[in-house]
């Protein structure tokens, strides 16, 4: 009897390709080191936006990589409130060394994976994630131009009416 897993398989691609995309960036070629770096710089920032965001930014990760972002969080003690990049560097710094990933560049490391979350959610998330950053932080977080859709008419051309007159 086979089951059908779709969603976990689904999970798993989605999850593969943000890896992927990160490994490519930093030159590596160890998936379980990327996943753990990942995983720092994932939770630094969920850790420092306000919980509301933070939430919101979560619901647009894959599900295997939701899990790794929501593992161990409590929200009693967010945001943490600094301000400059060099206390967000050094929480990344201090992630890295509990991973043993001391010799990651944490600079390069965030810039890698803000460039794969601005590849992988949504521009309007992404924007509203770097609105709630201190500014030094949001230098990592390049501005993105968000473009007005053109609105979808809920009638087409043909109006329903054409269709019974005769």
């Amino acid at each position: 009897m086979t089951t059908n897993m779709d969603v976990f398989e689904r999970s798993i691609q989605k999850a593969g390709r943000w890896i992927d995309d990160l490994e490519r960036y930093m030159g590596w070629e160890n998936p379980h080191q990327t996943y753990e770096a990942l995983g720092v710089v994932l939770h630094v920032l969920r850790d420092r936006i306000p919980v509301h965001q933070a939430v919101a930014f979560g619901a647009q990760l894959p599900l295997l990589l939701r899990g790794l972002y929501f593992q161990n969080w409590d929200v009693s003690k967010n945001p943490e409130k600094y301000r400059h990049a060099r206390d967000f560097l050094a929480h990344v710094r201090d992630g890295l060394a509990e991973h043993r990933l001391e010799f990651v560049p944490e600079e390069r490391l965030v810039e890698g994976v803000v460039a794969v979350i601005s590849q992988r959610i949504s521009e309007g998330e992404y924007a509203s994630l770097r609105r709630s950053l201190p500014a030094e932080v949001r230098r990592y977080f390049g501005e993105v131009s968000i473009a007005p859709q053109p609105r979808k008419r809920w009638i087409t051309e043909e109006r329903a009416w054409d269709k019974f007159s005769s």
